[in-house]
């Protein structure tokens, strides 16, 4: 599209990248809509976050056009997800998703590292003269007037920085958890709260998995001990999380306190020698939503919007729903198919959802292996109890599996 044309309710988006501004300016791409997209590090991000995505993130991996790069780059095969006690190591329940590995919707497994760089080099490959990615272009500021909306950056370069005023009709906020843009519209103030406990994350090497018959996705249930053990990557790649339950230390006291949470939960309960750690980031957690997601022709979607925590895989999976349907709203729109108020509607349903579903339905998949009595939660649970009737029938389960998310 000519981004000089007259005869369309708008002609340039700008957005702050990470995945969700990458996804976007794809699936805008597709239609001729034309972005700008503001990166303020000098190269990808690969910090070690989301792994795994539902159903119906698969799908929008699809329309995007980069599901099958995605699978290329996955395991093989990701038979099941079960919830173990530490004590024992012992079985609580198991999905089978073998039920479902020949599906074209199945979940899709990848590190997100991996999915941003394919999200940038389909940027590169398909979206010539409508996808412009700048890196080191730090958004300092948002404002608007009635007929366009723009972002103050800070552009860093060898020689020094400048500053510079970069103008479109739309700025969308996905500059995650921390964003820029959406302190520009609410200040400090993000509705929700930060959870007591530090998450570590750790890319492990370990034979000890397959030595001990373990594959696929493991959540650990444990008051001291809990998080996710998963497979997740080609070579023997795990990724093990867990929540520590002390608050207030400094980074490198939390690692100190790295071997005991590894030698409980890992099969075979191994020293450190005995396994190897390639990459490690510790977070906070939060389960917070801004107050809005839209004000004017700033929009906010993904981590920028709302965040929580990660057990049960919410948190990118409805990243990737919001920004499916935020480009459906654009496209609508700019086609002649929408007025401008679609654009509302996306604030308001994507909100409610997050409020209303993913939320607490986190909170809850938290709960359940942070906080459970491990010896009673099979009996106890009522989720566990839904998944204990499922598994009389395989259609159901398959059914289940394929619209769980």
């Amino acid at each position: 599209m000519d981004s000089s044309s007259s005869d369309r309710p708008f002609n340039k988006a700008g957005y702050s990248p990470r995945p969700s501004g990458l996804l976007l300016a794809l699936l805008l791409a597709q239609r001729n809509i034309p972005s700008v997209v503001l990166e303020s590090w000098p190269h990808l991000d690969t910090r070690l976050r989301a792994t795994q995505y539902g159903v119906p993130a698969t799908r929008v991996f699809r329309r995007a056009g980069i599901l099958d790069d995605i699978r290329k780059a996955s395991i093989a095969r990701f038979p099941s997800i079960c919830w173990r006690r530490v004590s024992d190591h012992e079985k609580l329940i198991s999905l089978d998703l073998s039920l479902v590995e020949d599906d074209p919707d199945r979940m899709t497994i990848l590190p997100l590292g991996e999915i941003i760089q394919i999200l940038y080099r389909h940027c590169l490959e398909r979206g010539e003269g409508l996808i412009d990615v700048r890196f080191n272009h730090e958004v300092t500021d948002v404002g608007q007037d009635d007929n366009s909306a723009y972002v103050d950056v800070n552009i860093k370069g060898e020689g020094g920085s400048e500053n510079a005023r970069i103008t479109a009709d739309y700025v969308v906020g996905c500059d995650g958890a921390s964003s820029a843009v959406r302190r520009s519209l609410f200040g400090r103030e993000w509705p929700g709260q930060t959870l007591p406990y530090r998450f570590v994350v750790q890319n492990v090497y370990y034979d000890g998995f397959q030595k001990h018959d373990w594959d696929g996705g493991n959540y650990m249930v444990d008051n001291d001990h809990w998080g996710l053990i998963a497979r997740r990557g080609k070579g023997g790649l795990w990724r093990v999380t867990y929540g520590d339950p002390v608050t207030g230390l400094t980074d490198e006291e939390y690692l100190a306190r790295r071997p005991s949470h590894m030698k409980a939960m890992l099969p075979g309960h191994p020293d450190p020698e005995q396994y190897r750690i390639e990459h490690t980031n510790i977070y906070n957690i939060h389960n917070r939503c801004a107050e809005s997601f839209k004000v004017g022709r700033v929009i906010l979607a993904g981590d920028a919007a709302h965040v929580c925590n990660p057990m049960g895989g919410y948190g990118c999976m409805t990243a990737v729903l919001d920004v499916g349907g935020l480009a459906d709203c654009f496209i609508g729109y700019y086609h002649g198919l929408a007025d401008e108020d679609i654009l509302d509607k996306y604030a308001e349903v994507r909100r409610d959802i997050f409020v209303r579903y993913v939320d607490p339905r986190s909170i809850k998949n938290l709960n359940r292996v942070a906080r459970s009595d491990p010896q009673t939660v099979l009996e106890t649970d009522k989720f566990f109890g839904i998944l204990k009737d499922l598994q009389q029938d395989g259609n159901d389960m398959r059914a289940f599996l394929l619209v769980s998310n």
